[in-house]
């Protein structure tokens, strides 16, 4: 049925505003919270009159305080992202508050015995969820433990606080000499500012690094960036340790043996030795064929020493354009703005949907100029699904990495309606310059495919309780959507639709194009070749045992800082040296040769901190499940609107709601297993060639 769509949500809230609706949505909480354990005791309680009002109120929690958390990461104004933040701490203090309260946990805890037969694989889900979130809160500890437990709960807060305030801050950036920088292209360097010595200003954004990373010939000052990024924040690696130590010891006093022991029993792998023996076996198969593949990079570096991890993406260039792939040109046939849209397309005709910008929109809809909006609509029952916000390109206080972003989860409120979803995809690209469009690396165009497939996991979700809206189901199963949709990124007719080389955009374009190559006897094809697709798609397993044993060795540091032996051993860990020993022992790769300190990688990003903490290993994991859809279900025909759909409404659809091992095997029509991921990684014979 058709449906009138819904305006676009408002984000020109100032600080005071922001601070009132904290303030609004916790004392609301608070006074409905007070209502519902004043209103009924524990031998009255039913899933109906007290479970559905605990869920409402993290509905309409959830609706206020994902924009507020939105904000908080990407707003240009400090003081807005200053007191976004700060409204944050609240909400999650109010939030901690209300399953550490005894006589929230007397209602639920009563439901739960009371063990009721008729409710739904979603809703008895919440009713477990909720029993888990109050036991998490350490209500059942001795008196004397709960006064450390509390203030313990209380400081991982802060810790969390500070260190994304630390991530959306400006990374810093260093200074070399234009002559220092050869390799990088005319385009690149102009996009970089000149500092009072007329140095080029290189920023420690992703995406400027990423460049240096591949192109500059100069190993110093590849090193030097390298070493730069890794201590963009110092303060992070100090308020790291101290989080690791807390959960360990929080996770102790509750009785699991780790973190991690206490975290897997509602994920899908469900043990500590089911994560490691998948980590062990992956990194012991992958071991051979990392061996061959850095042994064809020290080849082509020719001088005898080893591949740093600095040298990688720049020897790996190497390797790509000795088979005629060159990421530069490539990226030529992808500017971001016409890309975008098309790659919409595709999930237009995948999900049968309907997705259009909302091209008069008013400054007051977004958070900043370069925002774009499309509406989404499904044309299946013709119903409005949500709005999809992107935002590209980096800028002081944004958060610097690639992520999606839930803007509002979509439920079933009190009236029996489905409230409207929204999703932000934001990334950290290269911009565009004076002269030319924002280009995509083919490594970028893969990762918005993938943080899109999260964004479409957000929209179309169709949940009853916003807990298990989209992503929101267990942590080691969210990855899969989006590590699915990857797979359209080496696709020879998703490449070629979504292509345009960029001097058919623009006469400006044209004329840059043109004086960047004079020697050119005609102009570029406009859509990229076939034999450049080609060539790229044969790249699809080059150093993908290094890559791959890179997330191994990540994964096995959060395993070590999540599930140590004791706590004493957790005490005297080194941190900065477990995670490097933990990425060179797997991958190979290698620190500097003089000793030189690194830095704390582990601190510039927010997984280990906050998202994936003790779930790295889902990067992986998921892989197997997404490895699996793909050949069963797409690799045969990936536009078939059938198996989209199918998708969609099998999985996509059901969000959280119910178990992912049973879902996925109900898509597949049997259970899964690693068989096409390890054909993909070449690693399934176990023969090297």
């Amino acid at each position: 049925m058709a449906q009138d769509i819904p305006p676009p949500l408002k984000f020109n809230i100032t600080p005071s505003e922001i601070s009132a609706k904290a303030d609004a949505l916790v004392n609301q909480a608070k006074e409905a919270i007070n209502k519902l354990t004043s209103s009924i005791t524990p031998d009255q309680a039913t899933f109906e009159n007290a479970i559905i009002p605990i869920s409402h109120i993290e509905n309409e929690a959830s609706r206020d305080l994902e924009v507020i958390l939105l904000l908080e990461n990407v707003s240009p104004d400090p003081d807005v992202r200053k007191a976004a933040s700060q409204a944050v701490k609240r909400a999650y203090r109010a939030y901690e508050a209300t399953y550490a309260n005894h006589a929230v946990f007397a209602l639920i805890d009563a439901v739960t015995q009371g063990n009721p037969q008729h409710l739904d694989d979603e809703s008895q889900r919440l009713l477990t969820d909720l029993r888990n979130n109050c036991a998490d809160r350490g209500l059942k500890l001795p008196k004397e433990m709960k006064g450390r437990f509390s203030d313990i709960t209380s400081r991982k807060m802060q810790l969390r606080g500070q260190f994304m305030e630390n991530i959306v801050s400006y990374p810093g950036s260093l200074c070399k000499h234009e002559h220092e920088l050869e390799g990088l292209s005319k385009t690149t360097l102009e996009g970089l500012e000149e500092d009072d010595t007329r140095r080029r200003r290189i920023p420690l954004h992703k995406a400027t690094a990423s460049a240096v990373y591949r192109l500059c010939s100069s190993e110093e000052i590849r090193r030097d960036v390298y070493i730069a990024r890794e201590r963009i924040y110092p303060g992070n690696a100090v308020l790291f340790r101290e989080a690791v130590l807390i959960r360990d010891e929080a996770a102790r006093m509750l009785g699991y043996t780790s973190f991690l022991d206490q975290l897997l029993p509602r994920r899908m792998m469900k043990t500590p030795a089911a994560v490691m023996d998948l980590l062990n076996d992956l990194g012991a198969k992958l071991q051979p064929f990392v061996k061959k593949e850095m042994e064809a990079l020290q080849k082509l570096r020719g001088d005898g020493q080893p591949i740093h991890f600095w040298d990688f993406h720049y020897y790996n260039g190497k390797t790509l354009k000795g088979m005629n792939v060159d990421n530069e040109l490539v990226a030529e046939y992808f500017p971001a703005d016409f890309v975008l849209p098309r790659m919409l397309q595709t999930f237009e005709r995948l999900f049968h949907l309907e997705i259009v910008e909302v091209v008069d929109r008013s400054a007051d809809e977004v958070w900043h100029e370069d925002v774009k909006v499309f509406s989404v609509k499904d044309l299946v029952d013709g119903s409005f699904v949500g709005y999809l916000y992107t935002d590209l390109y980096p800028r002081e206080g944004k958060y610097n990495h690639a992520a999606d972003f839930s803007v509002r989860p979509s439920y079933i409120d009190r009236h029996g309606k489905y409230v409207f979803s929204a999703t932000a995809l934001i990334c950290s690209v290269t911009p565009p310059t004076r002269d030319t469009p924002a280009l995509l690396q083919h490594s970028d165009v893969i990762t918005i495919f993938h943080e899109l497939g999260h964004g479409m996991h957000d929209l179309m979700g169709r949940t009853k309780y916003a807990s298990y809206h989209g992503w929101r189901g267990r942590r080691d199963f969210c990855e899969a959507p989006s590590q699915l949709l990857e797979y359209w990124c080496w696709v020879p007719e998703t490449l070629k639709s979504m292509s345009c080389h960029y001097s058919y955009l623009s006469e400006k374009y044209n004329d840059h194009w043109k004086r960047m190559n004079p020697d050119a006897l005609e102009m570029p094809p406009k859509q990229i070749p076939d034999r450049m697709v080609s060539a790229l798609i044969a790249t699809k397993q080059v150093n993908m045992a290094i890559s791959t044993a890179q997330q191994v060795g990540q994964s096995i540091f959060d395993m070590k800082v999540h599930n140590p032996s004791s706590h004493e051993d957790l005490e005297k860990m080194d941190i900065r040296r477990e995670y490097y020993a933990s990425m060179t022992k797997v991958s190979g790769l290698q620190g500097p040769d003089d000793g030189t300190v690194m830095g704390d990688g582990y601190s510039t990003t927010p997984h280990f901190m906050w998202g994936q903490e003790a779930n790295y290993y889902s990067y992986l994991s998921t892989r197997i499940l997404a490895a699996d859809m793909w050949k069963t279900c797409f690799a045969k025909d990936p536009m078939s609107r059938e198996a989209g759909l199918r998708y969609r409404q099998m999985v996509l659809d059901k969000g959280g709601s119910v178990d992912e091992a049973k879902m996925v095997a109900a898509f597949l029509g049997r259970e899964p297993t690693s068989d096409a991921y390890l054909e993909e990684l070449g690693v399934g014979s176990g023969v090297v060639n």
